[in-house]
């Protein structure tokens, strides 16, 4: 068994469903944050954080951020399973951006999880 600490860096073009992560086969994550900035100088910025999981999409939070607003969207820890998918949608483009922060736990074989 192997851990990982990582990082991925997000700037949403778009107000389409993107997807952040892909839990690896064989590997557990916890996601300790997903720090957002809407950092545009008007208005305000709806925020969604799903969960998808065996193909179906869960909201995990929705949030307005203001301008030059910034704060983590997860409330806790978030245990993601081999396959789930975590995905995020702003209500502007080029408006959010960001960096989420987790921890991969890797089995093999020999020492499954």
């Amino acid at each position: 068994m192997s851990t990982l600490y990582k990082s991925v860096a997000f700037n949403l073009a778009t107000t389409s469903v993107t997807t952040l992560y892909t839990c690896p086969i064989e590997t557990e994550t916890l996601i300790k944050t997903i720090q957002v900035t809407n950092y545009t100088t008007s208005g305000n910025v709806d925020l969604v954080v799903f969960i998808n999981k065996s193909g179906t999409d869960y909201d995990i939070t929705h949030q307005i951020l203001s301008s030059k607003d910034s704060i983590n969207a997860l409330d806790g820890i978030l245990v993601a399973e081999a396959g789930d998918v975590i995905k995020i949608q702003a209500g502007a483009s080029n408006s959010i951006s960001g960096a989420m922060s987790f921890m991969e736990v890797r089995s093999d074989t020999k020492n499954p999880i």
